[in-house]
């Protein structure tokens, strides 16, 4: 797999009662497309926690699909104003996720460019937060 581009990731969490945890991140990305779909691919390192997992970005017409492969898997789907339910296994046990998206800005094109999606989390029914991630891709 070709690793033509740099991505730079910023997520912020910010969880009910705790300081907000804010990850930046600069790896190698694939960015490819396919019948207008375009596919954001890197591999996760030690610094997200994620080691040993793929991590693929589909962005369509209004909606982004999260699919995370390896170590970790998980399908999150955003779609402004939507909620989608999904598991997200660590391999030592599977959460249930609950995300209800409320911004999506994507300026995407095979050239690079930006995203941000916005959303509200709740795990296992539990735990809430809100959760940004801006992804900046750019040719090396």
């Amino acid at each position: 797999m070709a690793r033509d581009f740099l991505l730079d990731v910023k997520g912020v969490q910010r969880y009910q009662d705790q300081e907000p945890d804010e990850i930046l991140l600069t790896t190698e990305a694939e960015l490819t497309g396919e019948g207008g779909v375009l596919f954001l691919r890197y591999e996760e390192s030690e610094l997200t926690g994620l080691a040993g997992t793929e991590t693929v970005f589909e962005l369509r017409r209004n909606q982004v699909v999260l699919r995370r492969t390896g170590r970790v898997t998980s399908e999150m789907i955003f779609s402004l104003g939507q909620v989608h339910e999904s598991l997200y296994n660590t391999g030592e046990g599977a959460l249930l996720i609950t995300v209800h998206t409320t911004a999506i800005e994507d300026k995407m094109t095979l050239a690079g460019g930006s995203l941000h999606v916005a959303y509200d989390i709740t795990v296992e029914g539990l735990g809430t937060g809100k959760i940004d991630y801006w992804l900046n891709v750019r040719p090396k």
